[in-house]
């Protein structure tokens, strides 16, 4: 199978539902030969995972107006308040912190809004990470995956190349595919790129404005006694110590409507969750603060208990969290589409 060339994705002919005018292939045929291609060059670029062998990788670090005058130091001591001063004097030391330019800077430094810095980090070699992606759905304007677990969405901490982000910029190059919604390492299911920038500044704003449509699927400890109830509380800006987020009353509005599919003989119920809003870990801190922790949480654990990491290995039992089905406008025939991927072993509702 050869994939479609980059002057056949672009063109208008292609976009949901006309016919490929270069053969005799339906619809339906042209897009499963699409996706076996996407398939097969996605095994490619991940066999062996791109971050399995040690790389110098080259981190961007960005000051923001908040960081304006302070030290260098002072302002990466902000950007990232999991690691200590120490930390940083060691990387100063080793010549690992750089201008733009590649050149060495001291850490007194004053820096203004808008400069950019390097942070270097030699010898690299980034963790597992489960590589088996499926493209569900390709057109001129969108791709659409079904996302494995453990895989980080967007390059961040350990992970640069064990990305989705970075496994699909391989696979369509010279494209750089752009996530318009976030999604958890540790669950599964739909993401929604798009293929170019002016395709993201018309899908983002539906994200943002929540009139997107999002159903998951969990499966939790306990059974609700209600099928239906409602979550709002309000989810804080900052990160915690493990990089996740905190139930905080002055925080910003989230709100999570949920139903009962099926209680289990084993304690656990199946849960479909909606969520209106699109705050960082939203459904599994909102089902953590009812009482309800998802199967699998190594982070937001039973009796309110919080765990000791979000990172899982690829061995570990499921996070059982499954972004199941989404719904928006298209951003070319502006119509609602819905897509949908097939549910996880973990929520089948016999068990």
């Amino acid at each position: 199978l050869t994939p479609l060339t980059a002057a056949d994705q672009q063109d208008s002919r292609f976009v949901l539902g006309q016919s490929c005018p270069y053969c005799f292939l339906s619809d339906a045929e042209q897009q499963a030969r699409t996706l076996a291609a996407r398939e097969l060059a996605i095994q490619q670029a991940t066999t062996p995972l791109p971050g399995s062998e040690p790389y110098d990788n080259i981190r961007p670090l960005k000051i923001s107006a908040k960081h304006d005058s302070l030290t260098l130091l002072q302002a990466l001591g902000q950007m990232f308040p999991q690691l200590t001063s120490e930390y940083w004097h060691e990387r100063f030391a080793q010549q690992l912190i750089l201008d733009h330019a590649h050149q060495l800077v001291a850490p007194d430094r004053s820096v203004r809004p808008g400069e950019h810095y390097l942070h270097r980090q030699p010898a690299c070699s980034e963790p597992a990470v489960n590589a088996n992606i499926r493209v569900l759905h390709e057109d001129a304007a969108l791709i659409v995956v079904n996302k494995p677990a453990p895989l980080p969405l967007h390059p961040s901490g350990r992970f640069n190349r064990n990305t989705l982000q970075w496994i699909l910029n391989q696979v369509y190059h010279p494209q750089n595919p752009r996530p318009v919604h976030r999604l958890d390492a540790n669950t599964t299911g739909l993401v929604v790129f798009a293929r170019t920038r002016h395709f993201a500044g018309q899908l983002q704003p539906q994200f943002a404005s929540g009139t997107v449509e999002k159903h998951y699927l969990a499966r939790i400890q306990g059974h609700p006694p209600e099928d239906a109830f409602v979550c709002d509380a309000a989810i804080g800006r900052g990160t915690t110590e493990l990089g996740g987020r905190a139930i905080d009353e002055q925080g910003q509005p989230a709100r999570t409507e949920f139903r009962v599919l099926h209680r289990s003989d084993d304690g656990t119920a199946l849960v479909e969750a909606r969520p209106t809003t699109g705050r960082t870990n939203q459904i599994r801190l909102h089902l953590w603060h009812l009482g309800w922790p998802i199967c699998g949480e190594q982070a937001y654990l039973a009796n309110q208990q919080l765990g000791d990491t979000q990172t899982h290995e690829p061995a570990d039992p499921p996070l059982c969290l499954h972004a199941h089905r989404i719904s928006f406008l298209h951003p070319l025939t502006k119509q609602r589409v819905t897509f949908e991927c097939p549910a996880p072993l973990w929520a089948d509702r016999i068990r």
